[in-house]
């Protein structure tokens, strides 16, 4: 059995994609939201729940896994050190599948930061309208200095009871609450960002297949300067396309009779 972990988009398609090619997996998300995206053309196994290191270690062993593939956002970073230090214990083989990185483009309206503390900084200094697309959770990240700063926010998050939850009890107003799934068009991108006013778009470098390069299209279109935080670093043992994780899969595991 394959354990792979991720709601993701390339996640989804690799459980797809090994399932096909006849290796048994079973998917790990995070929300009940997640499991029906997985179960959309995946006929294996999902299971629901945020888990910590020993919990992976549990369902490892539970379940036979030969093999841990993380397919998690390349912001996880704490679900990337569950994983790999859960798939140590059990002494199982251990694989990052990353999505490819989008290059910036360049410009004095690109700017570049290496951390959410960082980016509030560099965000307010644009303002007086922040436009945040860096997901709920940032929001303890960037509110207070954008407050001290005179700033509106104005929150682009998941259509979720949890997140919007979590905008409601940060202090945002629904006015200043946009609730969609993305990644969305670089036209509808730019329909937000005209009719909130932003004169700032903050976002994550998550790629092409996270919106990245739409929102970013957008905003440039406009004039708007974009507030990039850099995506952490990823292990150099990382595989970046199908193609890669297939063969390594493949590699690692072999096709003996057990499968």
């Amino acid at each position: 059995m394959i354990l792979l972990l991720g709601g993701t988009t390339e996640g989804r398609a690799a459980a797809r994609m090994l399932a096909a090619a006849g290796w048994p997996v079973l998917v790990s998300v995070a929300t009940p939201y997640g499991a029906a995206l997985a179960r959309e053309g995946f006929a294996g196994p999902v299971v629901v729940g945020r888990r910590d290191a020993a919990a992976l270690a549990a369902l490892i062993g539970e379940q036979g896994v030969r093999l841990v593939v993380d397919a998690t956002h390349p912001f996880a970073t704490e679900a990337h050190r569950n994983a790999s230090r859960a798939a140590v214990k059990c002494g199982v083989p251990y694989l990052r599948y990353a999505r490819p990185q989008a290059p910036l483009p360049a410009g004095p309206r690109v700017i570049a930061c290496a951390d959410f503390t960082a980016a509030a900084r560099e965000a307010v200094a644009r303002g007086p309208v922040l436009f945040l697309t860096t997901g709920s959770k940032t929001l303890p990240l960037f509110l207070p200095v954008a407050r001290a700063a005179g700033c509106r926010v104005v929150a682009r998050v998941l259509p979720e009871p949890a997140a919007i939850a979590a905008c409601r009890e940060a202090g945002l107003s629904p006015r200043d609450i946009v609730a969609l799934q993305g990644p969305l068009p670089v036209e509808l991108n730019a329909a937000l960002f005209r009719a909130f006013g932003a004169t700032v778009v903050v976002t994550k470098e998550s790629g092409a297949v996270g919106g990245q390069d739409a929102k970013m299209e957008a905003a440039l279109n406009l004039g708007i300067s974009v507030v990039v935080v850099r995506r952490p670093p990823e292990p150099p043992e990382a595989v970046f396309t199908a193609e890669e994780l297939l063969k390594r899969v493949t590699e690692i595991l072999g096709r003996g009779t057990n499968w």
